[in-house]
């Protein structure tokens, strides 16, 4: 440590003194009215001059965090003016993570720092945090990983994010998303893999057997026709052109395993009777004749296009309308207050036999590199992932934890959790992100365009796979 601290430039070694200073004061380890070590001790502690250190405490009383007093040293002042931190945010973060609670504790342990909350409109996120932190809006903000790759992308705020040490203590498989060319950008607090949700008394009633690990689509379309004859309910239902939904089945394509695609439209080398390839791969056009098989099936799953939001999924599952959806942990936390009868199971595979695949959403927070408010902002987003905000969303929610020590205990709150909500933990070697998948994310946005105009018949079934073709041609 002292022949790194040797090599240190003056300014270094005035800033690294001040960030210590600074830190420790917001933090907490030095309390107001506390005084600080004399300009004799510092100057030996930093390795630098009396006169460094003189500037060094005048910066940090210009900051109002320390008072002068003449012939007795410096003192942490009482009466600190609060540090802002401008989070940006999406709305839904107070359900997936309880976010007031965890601002609550946050400013309980760091009363110093005042983190102000404002919402990002899902849709433009990337367009809004981008202007927001360039113009110096916002100090620390949220996104999911798909939101961050078009960032990366774009360009888009990119620049600005703060890079970031790994935590070991954090699932590998979540961070991934947050990497852009071997370097972290953003601390992960929760994730969830895409899964089944069910009605549990809706396949009792039906003495239908629950979905398991084994079941593909066909099972799903076979099981759903049943429970529908049974009950006269549509079975089925989720946002089929939502980006968390739809790339689930190219994912089970097969697309992504080659470097120059696939002949996505070469419908001639599908068996007719069967619809797969001959060699018995799903094939794109496989896969995408399952969707719609099952979107295009109004007798289980309802003419419901008008919304483009999970939270229609949610509503028509709550209202018992539907019996299965696709969703997130993070979607189930509408259920943890309400006596729903709930499971979850893994996405169906393509075929019997097939390979296990599913999307995975992750959120994570990152630090703006222009921050005035840097080492608060920092503090707040390394909070989120500490093990106390963590223990925070274990109890209090049903969004997985991002910690994996954490995750892994029992929660002790009582609240409407899914008998299988530990089924994550063997599904680890199935989750993908949509960065996987070879498209960006403006690409995949146009071809959710082309699914609804497939569905809606203004274009064929070969007009759609030239249009992901082209898609796939402009990412190579």
């Amino acid at each position: 440590m002292n022949e790194e601290s040797d090599k240190l430039s003056f300014q270094e070694k005035l800033d690294r003194m001040v960030h210590s200073l600074r830190s420790e004061i917001i933090n907490g380890i030095r309390k107001p009215g506390a005084f600080l070590p004399s300009e004799s001790a510092l100057a030996k502690q930093f390795k630098i001059s009396n006169k460094t250190v003189r500037k060094g405490l005048e910066l940090l009383v210009e900051e109002e965090l320390i008072v002068k007093i003449d012939r007795v040293g410096s003192m942490v002042s009482k009466e600190q003016k609060p540090i802002i931190v401008n989070f940006g945010c999406n709305p839904s973060l107070s359900e997936d993570i309880v976010m007031d609670q965890l601002l609550e504790e946050f400013h309980r342990l760091h009363p110093a720092i005042h983190v102000r909350a404002i919402p990002l409109d899902f849709f433009e996120h990337v367009t809004s945090a981008g202007e927001m932190l360039s113009s110096g809006m916002l100090d620390v903000v949220s996104f999911n990983n798909w939101q961050f790759q078009e960032m990366c992308e774009t360009g888009t705020g990119f620049p600005l994010l703060e890079p970031l040490e790994s935590d070991d203590g954090i699932y590998r498989v979540a961070s991934e998303a947050f990497r852009h060319e071997g370097q972290l950008y953003a601390r992960v607090v929760s994730f969830s893999p895409v899964v089944l949700c069910y009605n549990k008394e809706h396949f009792q009633e039906a003495k239908l057997q629950e979905p398991d690990s084994s079941w593909t689509w066909d099972d799903l379309l076979d099981t759903a026709r049943k429970l529908t004859k049974y009950s006269g309910r549509h079975s089925i239902y989720f946002v089929p052109a939502a980006l968390n939904r739809y790339p689930i089945f190219l994912l089970h394509s097969g697309l992504m395993e080659s470097a120059e695609g696939v002949a996505v439209n070469s419908l001639d080398e599908l068996d007719g009777n069967t619809g797969r390839k001959r060699n018995n791969a799903p094939g794109l056009a496989y896969s995408l004749r399952k969707l719609s098989d099952i979107v295009n099936d109004h007798t289980i799953f309802p003419k419901y296009f008008s919304g483009s939001s999970e939270d229609d999924s949610i509503s028509l599952f709550m209202q018992e309308r539907v019996s299965i959806i696709l969703t997130t942990y993070f979607s189930l936390n509408a259920f943890k207050e309400r006596s729903l009868s709930y499971d979850i199971s893994p996405v169906p595979l393509m075929n019997r036999g097939g390979e296990q695949k599913t999307l995975l959403v992750s959120i994570g927070v990152a630090v703006n590199r222009r921050s005035k408010e840097k080492e608060a902002a920092r503090t707040f987003a390394e909070f989120l992932a500490s093990p106390a905000a963590q223990a925070i969303i274990r109890e209090k929610t049903i969004s997985i934890p991002s910690r994996k020590m954490i995750a892994e205990e029992a929660a002790t709150e009582d609240i409407n959790r899914p008998s299988r909500y530990s089924m994550y933990r063997e599904l680890f070697p199935s989750f993908m992100y949509h960065n996987q998948l070879g498209l960006s994310i403006h690409s995949m946005k146009q071809f959710s365009s082309s699914l609804k105009e497939f569905w809606s018949d203004i274009i064929d079934e070969k007009e759609l796979y030239a249009k992901l073709e082209s898609y796939y041609s402009d990412n190579k």
